[in-house]
C-alpha cells in the first residue's frame, strides 16, 4: 500500500475561512492608518500619490491631508504595514497548501484575485521603501549642488540673503556656507571686511532654493570647488566684494557675483534718474 498517496478533500471551507480572513486582516485599519500616516508626514509627492494608490486598491480612504515633516513617523508606519503583509502571506501561504486538493472551479477565483491583491500590496510597500525627496518652505525640491539661501536681517535691521549650497554627507543633507565673525573698518573706507569661514549646517526647510543645480555642471565639480576653498587661509570676507553670495555663487558656477549688490546699484541708479 503506497502510504504517500494524497487524500483529496474538496470542500472548500478552510480555504474560504483562511481568504475571508486575509481580507478581514487586510481591511482591520491598520493599513489605512499607516498609510495616512506617512501621507501626512511628508511632502515627498510621490510617497503620497503611492499611498493613495495603495489605498484605492484595497478601496479603504485615507487622510492625506499634510501635518509635518516627520521622516522618523514615516519609517515606523512602513515597519508596521511591511510586519501587516507578512502575516497575511503567511495566511496565504496556507491557502496554497490546500489548493491542489480542491475544486478550482469553487477556489480559483478567489485564491487568484487574493493573490493578485496581496502582489500588488506589496509592489506599493516597495516603492514607498526609498529615501523621501525634501523640500523647502515654499514647497520646492531640494536636490544635491542646489544654490540656497536664508532671509536674514543684518545690524541695521535691513532684510538681506545669506546663500549656501546644499552638500551630501552620511547625515543627510547639509548646507556649507560662507560667513565671517567680528568686522572692521579700515581707516578711510566705509567697508566692513572680515576673516571668512567655511561652515555646515544641517539643511532646514528656511533655506529657500534659489536655483537648481544645472545639469552641465556635476556636482562632483562643485564638491571639488569647496574642498578647494577649505584649504584657503585667512580668506578675507568683504561685504562688496567677497560675501556670502559671492562665494557660494563661485561654488555653483564657478563664478563670484552678487546679485543682491547688482541689484541694490540698480535700485539705486534708478532712484537718482527719477530725481
Amino acid at each position: 500500500m503506497n502510504t504517500n498517496v494524497r487524500t483529496k478533500n474538496p470542500n472548500p471551507g478552510k480555504a474560504f475561512e483562511l481568504l475571508g480572513e486575509i481580507h478581514n486582516h487586510l481591511h482591520n485599519k491598520v493599513i489605512g492608518h499607516e498609510l495616512s500616516q506617512i501621507a501626512r508626514h511628508t511632502k515627498d509627492k510621490e510617497i503620497r500619490e503611492i499611498c493613495k494608490q495603495a489605498a484605492n486598491c484595497l478601496e479603504i480612504r485615507i487622510n492625506t491631508d499634510f501635518h509635518r515633516i516627520d521622516y522618523e513617523q514615516c519609517k515606523k508606519s512602513l515597519t508596521t504595514l511591511v510586519r501587516h503583509l507578512k502575516q497575511a502571506k503567511e495566511k496565504f501561504d496556507k491557502v496554497v497548501e490546500l489548493v491542489p486538493d480542491l475544486n478550482q472551479k469553487w477556489i480559483e477565483k478567489p485564491f487568484r484575485e487574493t493573490q493578485l491583491l496581496l502582489l500588488d500590496i506589496s509592489n506599493y510597500l516597495t516603492l514607498l521603501d526609498r529615501e523621501h525627496d525634501i523640500y523647502d518652505q515654499n514647497d520646492t525640491v531640494v536636490k544635491i549642488g542646489d544654490l540656497v539661501a536664508v532671509n536674514c536681517t543684518d545690524e541695521n535691521n535691513k532684510p538681506y540673503k545669506h546663500y549656501g549650497i546644499v552638500v551630501s554627507s552620511s547625515r543627510g543633507f547639509r548646507v556649507a556656507h560662507f560667513f565671517t565673525g567680528e568686522t572692521v573698518k579700515a581707516q578711510n573706507s566705509i567697508v566692513e571686511k572680515g576673516f571668512g569661514y567655511i561652515h555646515e549646517v544641517r539643511y532646514s526647510s528656511d533655506w529657500l532654493v534659489q536655483e537648481h543645480l544645472p545639469k552641465s555642471i556635476p556636482y562632483s565639480d562643485v564638491e571639488d570647488r569647496i574642498k578647494a576653498s577649505r584649504k584657503i587661509e585667512r580668506r578675507v570676507w568683504n561685504k562688496v566684494s567677497y560675501n556670502c553670495e559671492h562665494w557660494a555663487r563661485e561654488m555653483f558656477t564657478g563664478q563670484a557675483e552678487c546679485t543682491q549688490l547688482k541689484q541694490l546699484k540698480e535700485e539705486r541708479r534708478n532712484n537718482r534718474n527719477k530725481s
